[in-house]
């Protein structure tokens, strides 16, 4: 607190709060629109400000009397003392207070810190919001940061209810540009279309695009054009995992029409072997499986032709994936597709078609190695931080705070440590709330 007199502090050990009772020092007064100074004295305001906590005290109050006098350079209107250490945008609590509880913020929730700080749920969500809002200008990548492996991803952002009963409910989704190597968000764009990668990747300069050796996508032709088109020299890469959901659901078509054959077959052998809750089963590795579950599936494959055949294509699919040379991975997937035409399960056939359109995408992932496994962990991240907010509803704030969580739009990244006692007043005017 600066240019004040403290008449009196007193604290209370049982609700925790820490008093000081103080005025402002009259001949450092200025005034609080033009800062000239202030001439005769008009009157003492009593105003009541929260502090940062101090010590064991959570709650600090702050009693001060702030000088109202005459001020000639407004025509000898009467004005307030200006008060350094208060929030601009915030009146009832000083500059401390409120760089204390937006760090806070950037690792817990608005409500849990509003908690701890005794102070409105509201008015730190308002906060949280501000700071990032001046935060996002000085927003920018670390100099040395890894560009050769990139990675990018849509996170369900929210869906709206249907306007008749014949319309489908609109999705919309949030698009996310990961840092592999950082294993951090470096933008975030609306949409999940080519558009939406476009304005992600706009964070980059054309050097740092061009310096991208390798980025990792799911079969998303919209996001693979746009890869094209601005990041000549990157090499695509399927990921993994999406590839292995593919050739598992093929595998769970097949089931589903074994299943159906058998109900009305009424083999209730094979019933109990189809059911959904064990589809996972069937497509297990056999070293991971119980010796009663062997047994069970050995059975199965000697009535089942095409539950055999499909576990088959599954097992030797997934050995592909496993190849550490692009010539190893040619020939194993040629006796892939021949499985597949000798198979005639049309799942399968289809899946064949599509892995023949992104062949060459998936050779850059046996040469690198390189998924999407650090953007579905991120994923994940954000999904948790939108169940603990309950839900958003506001586009610009859900992307701050992914930013803030999970990229570089936070105080570890963005030195705010002036922020404790003066913000700047071109970030403090350009963010009013």
């Amino acid at each position: 607190m600066q240019n004040i007199i403290i008449e009196k502090v007193e604290t209370c050990e049982t609700e925790l709060k820490y008093k000081i009772h103080c005025r402002q020092d009259r001949q450092y007064c200025r005034c609080n629109h033009c800062y000239g100074p202030l001439g005769a004295t008009h009157e003492w305001k009593d105003r009541v400000i929260r502090g940062p906590p101090v010590g064991a005290y959570t709650e600090t109050i702050i009693y001060l009397k702030q000088f109202r006098g005459h001020c000639i350079s407004c025509d000898d209107k009467v004005r307030s003392a200006n008060i350094n250490f208060v929030h601009p945008n915030f009146q009832n609590m000083t500059m401390a207070l409120c760089e204390y509880a937006g760090r806070l913020m950037e690792e817990i929730t608005c409500e849990a810190v509003a908690r701890l700080l005794r102070l409105n749920p509201k008015t730190m969500w308002d906060l949280d919001q501000v700071r990032m809002r001046m935060m996002k200008p000085l927003l920018s990548l670390p100099e040395e940061i890894d560009l050769n492996f990139m990675s990018a991803d849509e996170v369900h952002f929210r869906s709206l209810r249907k306007t008749n009963s014949v319309a489908r409910p609109e999705i919309k989704f949030v698009t996310t540009l990961v840092c592999y190597k950082e294993s951090k968000i470096l933008s975030t764009a609306m949409g999940r279309d080519s558009k939406a990668l476009k304005a992600c990747l706009d964070v980059l300069s054309a050097p740092q695009k061009l310096s991208i050796n390798f980025f990792a996508v799911d079969m998303h032709d919209p996001f693979i054009k746009v890869i094209k088109r601005y990041c000549p020299n990157a090499e695509i890469c399927i990921d993994r995992f999406h590839l292995s959901q593919n050739v598992n659901d093929a595998f769970d078509w097949v089931r589903k029409h074994e299943f159906s054959l058998a109900k009305k077959q009424n083999d209730e052998f094979q019933i109990k072997m189809l059911a959904p809750h064990r589809r996972f089963v069937l497509v297990e590795k056999e070293k991971n499986l119980e010796k009663k579950d062997l047994k069970m599936l050995d059975r199965l494959k000697e009535i089942n032709k095409n539950i055999l055949n499909g576990m088959i294509l599954v097992e030797h699919f997934h050995a592909i994936l496993d190849k550490k040379e692009v010539v190893e991975f040619r020939k194993s997937l040629t006796l892939w597709y021949r499985l597949v035409r000798e198979s005639g399960l049309k799942p399968f056939r289809k899946l064949a078609s599509t892995i023949r359109k992104y062949r060459l995408n998936i050779e850059s992932y046996i040469r690198s190695k390189l998924t999407t496994a650090v953007s579905e962990g991120l994923n994940n991240k954000i999904k948790v931080l939108k169940r603990m907010g309950y839900g958003y509803t506001n586009e610009q704030s859900f992307q701050l705070k992914i930013l803030q969580r999970c990229g570089f739009l936070n105080s570890k990244f963005i030195n705010t440590t002036g922020w404790f006692w003066q913000i700047p007043e071109n970030l403090a005017l350009n963010t009013p709330f």
